[in-house]
């Protein structure tokens, strides 16, 4: 058994068993190849509970200066973290997935950037648009609810659920010409897709375990 594959199975049992998890629309995942999970933020445990959610092994970004943490930084490392120069900006976020992507490896991305705690969505950045635009990875839209105050959740008063919509495809050939029109292109679609499943209503879901990847 991988590290990754034990401590999903201690995230999914916590999930379960204190916070009520329920999945929807898993089965819109396959099961390999490259694949961008684009999902809305509200917390810093969203990464563990969408990758439970998930089953696959997700590889996502986190702040370079957590790496030399001890312990902490061998943790996230071995849960496919990779690091971020935020001073760098999009670029070193960009060339990270690229290149996971480039490997056949699906990838999980915030399109707003940054955690959000308000009832809307903040302004999207480009950087999924550039992204689907560069590696034609199919995406898949993922709402997390139930983060923003996981204490409420954990006793009982919100639900924690995580939706996965159907996987958005884009072809060059449907893109606006310029570059910059098509990223914005891309980028508002999943926003619009992520905005459907904001007001879907809850039903009951289904988690299976991640798949062996190592």
């Amino acid at each position: 058994m991988t590290f990754y594959r034990f401590f999903w199975w201690l995230a999914y049992g916590l999930a379960v068993i204190f916070f009520r998890l329920r999945v929807e629309g898993r089965c819109h995942i396959p099961q390999s190849g490259a694949l961008i999970l684009a999902a809305n933020h509200c917390s810093y445990v969203d990464p563990v509970i969408i990758g439970v959610a998930a089953g696959r092994e997700l590889w996502y970004l986190a702040k370079a200066e957590l790496f030399p943490i001890p312990l902490l930084g061998k943790l996230i490392h071995r849960l496919h973290a990779m690091p971020v120069d935020r001073s760098r900006g999009d670029r070193s976020a960009f060339l990270a997935w690229t290149k996971t992507l480039q490997a056949g490896n699906p990838v999980l991305i915030f399109p707003e950037g940054t955690r959000n705690k308000r009832p809307g969505f903040l302004r999207p950045r480009a950087g999924v648009g550039m992204l689907v635009y560069r590696t034609q990875a199919p995406v898949i839209p993922v709402y997390i609810s139930g983060t923003v105050n996981i204490w409420k959740t954990m006793v009982g008063l919100e639900r924690l659920q995580v939706r996965f919509g159907e996987p958005i495809f884009h072809s060059s050939k449907q893109l606006p010409d310029r570059r910059r029109d098509a990223y914005n292109f891309i980028t508002q679609e999943v926003m619009h897709h992520l905005a459907v499943l904001k007001r879907m209503r809850r039903k009951a879901g289904t988690v299976a375990p991640a798949s062996h990847n190592n």
